[in-house]
């Protein structure tokens, strides 16, 4: 396949490092996956790179060198291990999502190293590898650059997006193990408003305590589409406290947010934070739970949830 001529329509800046960011995630994992798992040095991530003869983007080293293989489980959407790295023709697969053929990854000809799609060959539709193996793992003409989006395009972008999104599955479905009756270590927000300007207000009162988790607003911001939304309207991924004691994190769509911190604590805290943020917050044991249906029925009454 050759490469498309198109440029981006927006101007091509060199990558972030995101170790910093992934240091923070890295708090907010769940550990004993996280611990379980395998951390790559950079030794390990050179002789890769000389295997493959090429230098792997900086925000693909550091995912490898701060999380390893956490984000790297079979499981939904994953990343490939740095061991399984390998060239197919001009494509290195890099991410692939479960149950399908989609794949992400690298076309060694293309002069930005963005973030490629392609559909996957020697796989099945529900993403199971085949035994036999065809000439090359992409699909003809499937491979496609993905230069409409920034959050497609850049692969700083792409990991954390795609980290947290990990990050919040794992707590979603395992959280339970660590809570009590009056504990627990993840609570969930009530529903945002759809209507733009109301969004808007909510981000503006969660912002008077929370930060963003990076000082780099590009890899974080989900800007929002319809009619009438623009530069303003946008959902931030990720939040934490200025103790970075804990970690607000985007779900759903970005239809709601969810609270982890580290140790399961009382609802109590969970609403201190609702007084600072403005937010409602509730928990699989029950607590907050009545009052988060009361407000969304209020929500739902005012046309809240309608564009």
């Amino acid at each position: 396949m050759l490469l498309k001529k198109e440029k981006p329509e927006f101007e091509i800046r060199p990558l972030y490092s995101i170790r910093e960011e992934l240091e923070l995630i890295k708090e907010f994992c769940w550990q004993p996956k996280l611990a379980a798992g395998k951390i790559y040095t950079e030794e390990e991530i050179d002789a890769v790179e000389q295997r493959l003869n090429y230098k792997l983007p900086q925000p693909l080293r550091e995912l490898y060198l701060v999380l390893g293989d956490y984000a790297c489980e079979k499981k939904d959407t994953y990343f490939c291990r740095p061991e399984e790295l390998h060239w197919s023709g001009g494509y290195l697969l890099v991410e692939a999502m479960e149950r399908t053929r989609r794949g992400w990854g690298i076309y060694r000809k293309d002069p930005y190293a963005s973030v490629y799609s392609w559909e996957r060959n020697g796989v099945n539709i529900y993403g199971e590898v085949q035994d036999e193996k065809p000439k090359s793992e992409v699909i003809r003409k499937s491979a496609r650059d993905q230069y409409f989006s920034k959050q497609c395009f850049y692969w700083d972008i792409f990991i954390i997006q795609h980290v947290l999104d990990k990050v919040m599955r794992d707590w979603w479905e395992l959280h339970q193990t660590r809570m009590t009756e009056e504990l627990s270590p993840f609570y969930i927000g009530c529903s945002l408003p759809r209507k733009l300007d109301e969004l808007r207000k909510v981000r503006q009162r969660m912002e008077e305590w929370l930060v963003p988790i990076s000082s780099k607003a590009e890899l974080l911001r989900v800007e929002m589409s319809g009619k009438n939304a623009g530069p303003e309207n946008y959902v931030v991924y990720a939040y934490t406290n200025p103790e970075k004691t804990l970690l607000v994190l985007s779900f759903s769509a970005q239809q709601k947010y969810g609270l982890i911190t580290k140790e399961p604590v009382l609802y109590s805290f969970a609403e201190r934070v609702e007084e600072k943020t403005g937010m409602l917050f509730w928990s699989w044991n029950g607590q907050g739970r009545k009052r988060m249906e009361e407000k969304e029925k209020e929500m739902r009454a005012a046309g809240l949830f309608k564009r």
